[in-house]
């Protein structure tokens, strides 16, 4: 079974298109979290740009459709991911 281990390979996953997906994670509080989101959304942004480069922390950054809003998300706390019709859980 495949699994998710960086941030590259999670884009390579749900592609940059612009497409729908589901994740399943664990937020820093410890509660999980489920969400649809989507990569690549260029609405809502303030010009100001990422203050850090959220690939070097092993992050990834997502427009959540529910809130309306940028969500990042920590690829190690990383449950399962669901794009395509294709499944991938991280244990």
């Amino acid at each position: 079974m495949k699994t998710i281990k960086t941030s590259q390979q999670f884009k390579e996953f749900v592609g940059s298109t612009g497409k729908l997906f589901s994740v399943t994670f664990v937020k820093k509080d410890g509660k999980t979290r489920n969400m649809v989101a989507r990569l690549g959304v260029t609405s809502h942004l303030t010009g100001s740009g990422s203050r850090y480069d959220a690939a070097t922390r092993n992050n990834v950054i997502v427009f959540s459709m529910r809130d309306r809003s940028y969500r990042t998300i920590c690829i190690d706390r990383l449950l399962k991911v669901k794009a395509f019709g294709e499944l991938i859980e991280n244990n």
